[in-house]
Formats: C-alpha cells, sequence, structure tokens
C-alpha cells in the first residue's frame, strides 16, 4: 500500500503551471485595485464631512517625508551636475541647468518623490490596514455600519494625491538649487550660477511641470490604491502583514514605473 501511495503521489506543478497562478494572481490584484479605486471615487463624496481625518493623513504622508525629501533631491541635483559636468567639459557646460531642469521637473522630481511615498507612506498603509483586517478590525467597523473604504482607504488616497504633486514642486526646487550650489562651488565647473538658471529658463516651460504635476497625481494614486488593496486582502497573520506590506511595495514601485512610460509616451504623441 505504501508503495502504491508513492507511485501516485502528485507531481509538483511545472513551469507554466506556476507562471499561470502567477499571473492570475497578478490579475486578481489588479482587479480588485481597480474596484477599490473605483470604490474610493465614489466616497471622495465625503470629504468635507471627514476632513479631519484627511488633513491627519496629509500630515503623515506630506509633512512628515519634507526632510528626507530634501536630502534625496539634494543630492540627486548635486550628482547630476557633477556628472554631466565631466560628459561635457569637451563641448559646452552651459547645457547643465536645462539638463537639471529638464531632468528634476518631468522624471526625477516625480519617479522620486513616489518612490519614497510608496516605500515610507505606502508601506505604512498596508501595514495598518493589514494588521486591522487579520484582526478582525475591518469586520467590527462593517458590524457597526461603518464603511472601510470612507474611513479608512478615502483618506489615505486622496492625502497621497495631493500631497504627491506638492512634494514633486518641492523635489524640483531643491534638486535645483543642489545643483547651482555644485556649479558655484565646484573648479571644476566654469559656467556662472546666474549662467546655470538663465539656460534652465530658456529650456524649461511651465508645460514640463505640468508634466511633472501630473505624474505626481497619477502616482500618488497608485502609491496609495495598492498598499490599502494589499491591507484589505492580508491573510495569516503576522508573516501575511509582512508579506502584504512587502508586495504593496514593491508593486507600487511596478506600477509607477508603468504610468511614467504611459505617461511620457502620451506626452510625446501630443507634442
Amino acid at each position: 500500500m505504501a508503495v502504491e501511495a508513492l507511485g501516485h503521489a502528485p507531481r509538483p506543478p511545472g513551469v507554466l503551471t506556476r507562471l499561470g497562478a502567477s499571473l492570475l494572481d497578478g490579475l486578481q490584484v489588479l482587479g480588485e485595485a481597480t474596484r477599490l479605486f473605483f470604490a474610493t471615487v465614489r466616497a471622495v463624496a465625503f470629504v468635507p464631512a471627514d476632513r479631519q481625518r484627511v488633513v491627519l493623513q496629509m500630515v503623515r504622508v506630506g509633512t512628515d517625508t519634507l526632510l528626507i525629501g530634501a536630502l534625496l533631491s539634494l543630492f540627486v541635483g548635486m550628482t547630476m551636475v557633477v556628472q554631466a559636468a565631466d560628459q561635457v567639459r569637451e563641448v559646452s557646460q552651459d547645457i547643465l541647468g536645462p539638463i537639471v531642469g529638464l531632468a528634476m521637473t518631468k522624471e526625477l522630481g516625480p519617479v522620486l518623490m513616489a518612490f519614497l511615498l510608496a516605500g515610507r507612506a505606502g508601506s505604512a498603509m498596508a501595514a495598518e490596514l493589514g494588521s486591522m483586517t487579520v484582526y478582525d478590525e475591518i469586520n467590527a467597523l462593517r458590524t457597526m455600519d461603518i464603511d472601510p473604504v470612507r474611513f479608512l482607504v478615502m483618506p489615505r488616497v486622496v492625502a497621497a494625491t495631493i500631497a504627491l504633486p506638492v512634494l514633486v514642486l518641492y523635489s524640483d526646487f531643491i534638486g535645483v538649487w543642489g545643483g547651482a550650489a555644485v556649479v558655484a562651488a565646484d573648479p571644476a565647473i566654469t559656467i556662472p550660477v546666474s549662467s546655470y538658471f538663465a539656460r534652465m529658463l530658456e529650456w524649461v516651460h511651465f508645460t514640463d511641470f505640468v508634466v511633472g504635476l501630473v505624474k505626481g497625481v497619477v502616482f500618488g494614486m497608485v502609491a496609495s490604491i495598492l498598499p490599502c488593496t494589499f491591507g484589505l486582502r492580508t491573510r495569516g497573520g503576522t508573516e501575511g502583514i509582512a508579506a502584504s506590506t512587502t508586495a504593496a511595495v514593491v508593486w507600487s514601485f511596478i506600477l509607477i514605473l508603468v504610468f511614467d512610460f504611459l505617461i511620457v509616451r502620451v506626452t510625446f504623441a501630443l507634442d
């Protein structure tokens, strides 16, 4: 009997089986996130009544991120100038201003701040909602006839959607001035700071800031909806909370880059 049992042991799933299961799981996550997004949009009508919770989340998402966001943007701007100055020293260093200005406003500012928000605030959202799900606090809210989407998800999504574009402008400002500091202090850079800003203003236009702000709005939604989705689908105790938090950050990073590509492609198509 033991031999027969061993002979009929199920084979481990093949590569295609695992790939299909991963694909189905990914589609389920996207479906749940889309459904939660539309439920959150319907709950936005209650923002005036729930403004205290929204403001509290804006403080956690935005204000508490200012210091680390400033450090990140400052050193990115400084590093960009050093790298670019070395590459163009045989041509002209006058293009340092446009390089930093366009890179910060259209690409680095939105993406860096979105990654920072997803890694810092997004992980906290996933962990908080995951803990509430595991310990039946979400079910308790439903028992008391309180909508978890309105009470928990909507304030976080609205706060991130409003705060991230502001953080993008803040990052642009700090990054540009970080580059200016290197231009003023580095003896290897021969152009004056006034030329750095003058050439930047020639190349950077209002539409470039608009593109960055649009990215900030979209990335803010992505970096908040996905953590909330993973938090609400958490299962399995503390290990499940850790897994959901990690997955929320990874998925947020991936979809931020996907939407970044789509926005850039649409922008170039409209030019």
